[in-house]
Formats: C-alpha cells, structure tokens, sequence
C-alpha cells in the first residue's frame, strides 16, 4: 500500500512539473529557447500536488506520459556510498562592543573575540584603514580615549560561563602609545552586575590625561593624576548608588542614581571640584514600579541630557539641562524596553542620538534622532541593532552594530545620520553580499544587499573573495534576487512598499545602471515570495515563487508576460528544485515513504525517478553543473551521529552518491542555498555567510 500511495502522489507532481518543463519548450510566440550557459539555484517549493491546470495538448500528454513511467518503475532505494568529512574553515566571530574617536580621523574600538581574547582596533585616516593590536583581558566595559596616543580600558578576565557570565577579575588599563602596550593602572575583584544583556558601557570619562572617572563595581572613582590614584566618591546622600557619570570638564562633573533601598527614586548629583564635595540638582521620584536610568551626558559644561527607565511601564523620560544642571526639563518620553536603550549621544543643546538594541527582539533596535532637544525622535538608517553610538558633530557619527553572520559592523555617517557606510571589516566601496549571489563563471559573479543597505549592487571579478559595490538603487525598500546572463545583462526582483511591492529590473551594462524591464509584467503577478529568479538570454526566463500557491512562472518576452504553472496550492511537504536550463530540471523531495529523499530528472518534460536514498533529511539545496556532476545539501535534524549537514555529490547524474558529513562542531546554520560554476567552484550560503569550495566541496572556507 505504500509504495500504491507513493505511486499516486509522485504521480500528480510529475505531471505537474513535467507540465511545467514541456512548456517551457513552446515559449510564447513559439520559439524555443535555447540552452542555458549560466547556473540556476534550488528554491523551496511545496510537497502536496495541485490539480493539473489546463495545457496544450503536447503539455498534459508530456506530464501524464512522464508520470506514468514514474509511477510504474519507482527507483530502487539505496545508501549513499561513505564519503570523506568536509573540511571546514570558519570564519573568526567577534563582538564590537565599545568605540571611541578622538577627531574626524583618529579612532579605535574593541574587539571581544570568540576566544575570549581582546583585539584594538586604530584607524588614523577617518575608517579607510585599520590596524589591530593584541590587549590583555577577555571582555571590555568602557573605552576611553583623551588623544591619539593616551586612553584608558577597562577589561574583566578570569571569566567563566555556567548560566551567566561571571569574571573574578576587572582592570583599568592605560596605554600612552595608542595602544601599542599597556599598564595596570586599578585592579579590584569584579562585582559588575551583568544582569542586563545590553548595557550601557559607559564606564570611563576622561577630559585630559591627569583628570577623569571611572564607575566600576557601583562606586565611582575619581583621579587628578592620570590614573596614579583613585578616590572612591562619597556623595553625602544615604542609600545613593550611582548608575552613570559624565565629566565635560576636569574638575567638573555629574552622576545620576537611585536613592533608597528599595531603589524608588533617582537624583542627579553635580561636583564642581573634582569630587570633593557634592550638590543634588535633581529629584525624581518613581511612580507605579522602580525607578532607574540608563545614562546622562554632557556635551558640554552647560548642556547635558539625563534618560530615565521605568522598568515597568518600559519606557523612559528625557531631561535636558542648558545651565550646567541649575534648571532640567522634561522633554519627552521615550520606548527604553524591547527595543533597548545602550547609549545617549548630545552634540549639543539641541542635536542627539540614541542608540537601540532588541536583545532578543521582536522589535528592532536602532538610531533615534532629535534636532529639537529630545521633545521628538526619528528613527534613521536602516540598522537594527547597535552596541554603541558617537557622535563627532552634528554630521557625523560613528556606530557599532551587529553583523549579518555572526560578527559586527563598524559604521560611518557624514550627513546626521540618514546614511551610512560600512567602515570595517570592509571599507566603501568595498562589501560582502547578504541578499543574493549569481555566478557566470567560476570568477565573475554579481550579488546585490549588504551588511547596512540592502540596495547595493556588488561585483566579484576573483571568485567572491572580494566584492566591490557598484550601484546604490535608493528608490527601492531592498534587492531581493539577482541573475546574470553574461557581464552586462541581468536582472534584479527589487521590492517596493506600494502595490505591486515586486518589480523586475535590468541592466545592459554590468550593473552599473539599472531600469525596470519593459512592461515588467512580474509585477501583475501578485507574489507574496520569491525564492529564485534566472534568466537564460534576453527573452527567457524562470520564476519560482508564492502567490496563490507555488509556482513556477516563465516567461519568453523577456518579463513582459509569465505563464504561471501551480505546484501547490499550500506549503507542504518540502522540495527543492534546480533548472540546469530553460527545458532540463531536478526536482528532490522527502519521499512519501518515511526516510526517504526522491530525486527526479526532467528532461524535455519526460520526468523520471533516477534515485531514491534512505534517508530522514530535510533537503537543504540540489545544484547541477551538468548531466554529471550534481550536489544536494540536507539536513539532518535529528543529528545522532554528530553530523548536522550532509553533502552528497554524484558524477553520474544521480544514480549513485557519496554522502560527505558535515561536522556538528562546524557551527553550520540555516544553509539554504548551494551553487556551483562548475564541477569544482561551488558557494555555499548560510547564517555565518557564504562559503567557498575549490574541490567540488570536499572543503569550503567561509569569505571573510
């Protein structure tokens, strides 16, 4: 009985994608298309199949002659052959938790590596270059910079992790030769709350090399001799415990705190001789739960900003000072919960940033602007996620954020902050696709999204090791998928916020330039997704995508018109399908009978079952360089055998092949496309980024 359900189900998607494959023979107007020369990707399509829509008479008698020898002669069901472990090279992941720049050209910012070792990085040119420099410790604080050359660090080392992470030891650092080598200037055991996933790493507030504030195990310590000596502050108020600090000026200085036990209210507190002795200026009292703060800063002697944080209510009030603290005023109130405050930037009394991170989300993080002294906010940029923010002026501005692939992003904006460029690890014009990737040859490729714009377009003339933007398409929300018939035609699926958010565009000369393609008919067709796009000369071309359905719509007008062929009219069992050209096809497919995957050729639309393997794998991706050679990533979910992902490869067009494990310990996650240019050249795309193989993917090394 199962191999009769088998039968009756492999029986309709057969004829539905030989369907498909046949008609792409009669292209519109009658011209058949000729074969393609550039590669195709695997995109997810359903399991379940649709009711046969109506075809020519050549097309259904196609599909039901190729469902019928499916159906009579399933394959035989077979092991892979044992096949070596891949060999794979991560990348080094790290954190950018802290930045500091002096001027518009000197800078330097920490980096926390995934071995628990820090990295400083120095850039004396405005971002275009950096160099990275060793520092003791394991995670970073605060960073604080007075010049070029004197700064201070404040690390944690002796950590461990069970549950939280916990460190036994903390340190301020002082280097007097931009980081070149270090001194321990304080030492103490670390009490540091981490109960805050985000915080603001604020620590350090230094106006010159002799006099500055450190705020470290909840006290605040004071020097006047470039960190020779320290003095705990003492405040004058019972219960006061100190949250954040900001010294605009040597001698002069502000703290913002909660006071009580219970911690209900906060006061801001002002010295004006280097600690000695203390003021309060403000009283706030809380209301319905606990009162805190997240920050204060001066820009200044006179103007300073104070953000509150009402942790019940999630949200926060903005207080703003022009007087040196003599009078505050309530500007605003502000989200601080879900997105995460993790710094406030004023420039002066009317120009700030604040800085947002979603810790585990849903809502996004990001920048909040206000040119009106914090009564109103303006979300700009198009980050999600940001460690900490600096602003230098009133255009410029400085950012560390999360990356795509694990590592973070440092980011440069010259115009207040509507616009960004990635300063490191890559530098403008420079950057690494996010979005999509195509090959025309195992050299020259094209991809389109970065790191902090998803509008860009890269090329890639050495194999994807490095790519260069060339065009900035501004007009559209993003870039969504790319494909390149040679190296001045292609075509990009761009999205928009008004109906019909997909339009189809092209370029005639390598991307430099792009217009939407005439009569752009994609955008009649009311896709919700579109997992793949490929074009195979000017006039043909193949869509995979979800509507009413999933389908596969191909047009012979070069985008005017696309006949629309449903695979399913609801997402089902998973598939994964890979055009080697315009006619020819593979579909792979979770069989019906449990641990199995069905592999199917399509041919001129006859489909036959070339091999079914015994395995429980959820298909990942399925490439073909030629009638031959073919890849299929699956995963492995359950994974009992230490092995997360299996790359199998095949040299006689899938009748047999070699399963390649991929190690669990690899980190590999959400790969969901494969490609290869040819039998060797191959990109592997997943959460860490994309990866390359040489070796028809015995090996692969994720792109830095």
């Amino acid at each position: 009985m199962r191999i009769k359900s088998w039968n009756l189900q492999a029986a309709a998607v057969l004829v539905i994608l030989g369907a498909v494959l046949s008609g792409c023979t009669q292209a519109s107007g009658g011209h058949a298309a000729p074969a393609a020369k550039t590669q195709v990707s695997a995109v997810a399509v359903s399991e379940k199949a649709a009711p046969i829509p109506s075809q020519t008479g050549q097309e259904s008698a196609h599909g039901i002659q190729a469902a019928a020898v499916a159906a009579d002669k399933p394959a035989a069901a077979l092991d892979p052959k044992k096949g070596s472990e891949v060999k794979w090279t991560p990348s080094v992941h790290y954190d950018l938790p802290v930045i500091d720049f002096v001027d518009t050209q000197t800078g330097f910012a920490m980096k926390e590596m995934g071995d628990a070792t820090l990295r400083l990085l120095t850039t004396a040119d405005g971002g275009a270059h950096w160099q990275e420099r060793k520092v003791p410790g394991e995670y970073v604080r605060s960073l604080d910079f007075v010049n070029a050359q004197t700064g201070y660090v404040l690390i944690e080392e002796q950590c461990s992790e069970s549950g939280k992470l916990q460190c036994k030891q903390i340190r301020l650092l002082k280097t007097r030769d931009g980081g070149r080598t270090w001194n321990t200037v304080w030492q103490a055991v670390s009490k540091e709350d981490r109960s805050r996933a985000n915080p603001v790493l604020h620590r350090l507030s230094f106006v010159d090399e002799n006099n500055g504030a450190m705020l470290v195990n909840g006290s605040l310590y004071i020097t006047e001799d470039g960190g020779v000596h320290f003095k705990a502050a003492s405040f004058g108020v019972k219960d006061f415990k100190a949250l954040s600090a900001s010294f605009p000026k040597a001698g002069i200085g502000y703290v913002i705190g909660t006071v009580g036990k219970n911690e209900g209210k906060l006061a801001v507190l002002k010295t004006a001789n280097g600690g000695r002795t203390w003021s309060k200026q403000l009283d706030l009292p809380g209301k319905d739960s606990p009162l805190s703060a997240f920050q204060i800063q001066f820009a200044n002697e006179n103007a300073g900003w104070l953000l509150t944080n009402d942790t019940g209510m999630m949200n926060g009030d903005v207080y703003r000072t022009l007087d040196g603290g003599k009078h505050w005023s309530y500007m605003s109130t502000q989200r601080t919960g879900r997105p995460y405050v993790d710094g406030i930037q004023l420039i002066d009394g009317n120009t700030g940033m604040v800085s947002l991170h979603p810790g585990a989300g849903p809502i996004e993080g990001g920048i909040w602007l206000t040119r009106d002294g914090g009564r109103t906010f303006t979300g700009v940029g198009t980050v999600t996620a940001v460690n900490q923010l600096q602003m230098l002026s009133a255009k410029e501005a400085w950012a560390a954020v999360d990356g795509m692939n694990g590592s973070d992003v440092l980011i440069h904006s010259q115009d207040g902050g509507i616009s960004w460029q990635e300063s490191y690890p890559l530098s403008d014009p420079y950057g690494r696709p996010t979005e999509d990737t195509t090959f025309i040859d195992p050299q020259n490729g094209y991809g389109i999204g970065t790191q902090i714009n998803g509008n860009q377009v890269l090329k890639t003339t050495d194999g994807g090791a490095n790519w260069k933007i060339i065009a900035s398409l501004k007009s559209w929300i993003r870039l969504e998928k790319a494909s390149f018939v040679n190296e001045k035609l292609g075509y990009i699926v761009a999205l928009q916020e008004k109906d019909p958010q997909h339009v189809l565009l092209m370029t005639n000369d390598g991307g430099m330039t792009w217009g939407k393609a005439s009569g752009d008919g994609l955008s009649k067709l009311d896709l919700f997704d579109i997992y793949d796009i490929r074009f195979f000369d000017r006039e043909h071309g193949v869509l995979f995508g979800s509507g009413d359905g999933k389908s596969v719509y191909r047009t012979s007008d070069g985008g005017k018109t696309w006949t629309q062929t449903l695979l399913s009219p609801e997402p089902g069992k998973d598939m994964k399908v890979a055009l080697t050209s315009y006619t020819d096809g593979w579909l792979l497919q979770q069989g019906d009978t449990k641990g199995q995957l069905e592999l199917i050729r399509v041919q001129d639309g006859i489909t036959s079952t070339v091999s079914r393997l015994k395995r429980d794998w959820f298909p990942a991706g399925i490439y073909f360089t030629d009638e031959r050679h073919g890849y299929l990533l699956c995963n492995d979910f359950h994974a009992n055998d230490g092995y997360g992902y299996h790359l199998l490869t095949t040299a006689d067009g899938g009748k047999t092949w070699t399963d390649h494990p991929v190690s669990a310990k690899t980190e590999l996650d959400d790969a969901n496309r494969i490609y290869f240019a040819d039998p060797l050249h191959g990109w592997l795309q997943s959460y860490e980024g994309t990866a390359e193989t040489k070796d028809g993917g015995l090996s692969w090394t994720v792109l830095e």
